[in-house]
């Protein structure tokens, strides 16, 4: 009984070995296929990528020949041919490596041939996008219109009389807050007569109001002392004969006193603007 116990106890462990060794040399043959298929995929995306990488970075990747790719597969053949098991499977897998490498050389071709027509067809497609008003767009002409656009204000700054009165009617002009300078008093015109406000006249009776900045100063002064006026600013109001009488205290210099009085107190500094208006049109004004 010992010895057939034995003898059945040895069966069991050769047939477990067995077993082992089969499943271990199963395994082994496992890895080799998917290693092949691996390194036929990488082959496979390597033929494809090569020119195209190529082409846009202007690299120099060696390509793959069907000689090469062939004796890959042969290799991966006879590494799987050592298992001594599942020798069949080897077999279809050195067809398949070699089906599938086989055509994997013509497809740079293909690529090069579509690149390159793409690459003929860039320069007219371009042509086309930039269209007859290619001429028109161009830079030097942009940055033309951009310079009259800017010379246009200039000019019409140099029509307006002194810089800010603009002409609506003959001898008729027209300030930006809308007071009106027209023909009328001693001089002829109320802008003779401001011009007045604009120089000394010692010998004249009494105080003699004398704007700074000539001309366009005293337009400007007057301008600012409207404003303040129409908003009620430091401004006091009277009315006689149909006419409105602003006194605009303008808070700091706007021209000195003269004539003789003025003269005699050494040509005080004035501060404030009396506005005559008769509806919108200037009558006189005058520092004090």
């Amino acid at each position: 009984m010992k010895k057939s116990d034995s003898a059945r106890t040895d069966a069991d462990l050769s047939r477990i070995g067995s077993r082992k060794s089969s499943a271990a040399k199963r395994s082994i043959a496992g890895k080799s296929s998917a290693g092949a298929i691996a390194m036929v995929v990488l082959l496979g995306f390597y033929s494809f990528a090569q020119p195209r990488l190529n082409e846009r970075f202007g690299w120099d990747l060696p390509e793959l020949r069907t000689n090469d790719s062939a004796r890959v597969s042969v290799n991966s053949t006879t590494d799987i041919d050592t298992a001594p098991q599942n020798q069949s499977r080897p077999s279809t897998t050195s067809i398949s490596t070699e089906k599938s490498s086989s055509p994997k050389p013509s497809q740079p071709t293909a690529i090069k041939k579509d690149s390159s027509k793409d690459e003929s067809a860039k320069p007219g497609e371009s042509e086309r996008a930039l269209g007859p008003l290619a001429d028109r767009m161009s830079p030097t002409k942009s940055s033309s219109t951009v310079s009259t656009a800017k010379s246009e204000p200039d000019a019409s700054v140099d029509e307006l009389l002194y810089g800010l009165l603009r002409e609506v009617s003959p001898r008729n002009y027209l300030s930006p807050s809308g007071l009106q300078y027209t023909p009328g008093s001693a001089e002829g015109h109320r802008l003779e007569h401001l011009r007045r406000h604009t120089e000394d006249d010692p010998s004249r009776q009494g105080s003699h109001g004398v704007f700074d900045g000539e001309m366009e100063g005293a337009l400007k002064t007057i301008e600012k002392a409207y404003q303040r006026a129409k908003s009620g600013q430091r401004t006091t109001k009277t009315t006689d004969q149909g006419r409105t009488i602003y006194t605009v205290d303008m808070g700091s210099r706007v021209g000195y006193v003269g004539g003789r009085d003025g003269n005699r107190k050494r040509k005080p500094m004035a501060r404030r603007v009396r506005l005559v208006l008769e509806g919108n049109r200037v009558i006189t004004a005058y520092p004090m």
